[in-house]
């Protein structure tokens, strides 16, 4: 089964990402962690494909910029990345992310 993301952001107060906005255009290469609420705005079912596609609402989003929750953020990840898959190990390219993002791991060191 697949889903999809909404295209839009929620309004106002919900959408953390309104604080970042300069920096996404100074540093569009730059990886941010952000924290996110959502829900399922619409059910699509494609009778051809048998495939039911659920399309996600985000309903807050909050970017995490404090460096002291970059530990706690990295172990998250981690942990549900391995629920999720049943994999222990991470693809090269998410452990490359979480480098860019929180720096070198203390706890591989």
């Amino acid at each position: 089964m697949s889903a999809n993301l909404a295209g839009a952001l929620p309004q106002g107060e919900a959408n953390g990402l309104a604080a970042i906005a300069r920096q996404l255009v100074e540093t569009p290469e730059k990886i941010h962690v952000a924290i996110v609420l959502l829900d399922c705005s619409k059910i699509t079912t494609k009778i051809d494909a048998d495939d039911i596609v659920p399309t996600a609402r985000i309903r807050r989003i909050e970017v995490v910029n404090d460096p002291a929750d970059g530990h706690r953020m990295r172990v998250l990840l981690r942990r549900e990345y391995e629920r999720r898959t049943g994999k222990t190990v991470l693809p090269f390219s998410l452990e490359e992310d979480l480098k860019a993002v929180f720096g070198e791991d203390p706890a591989e060191n």
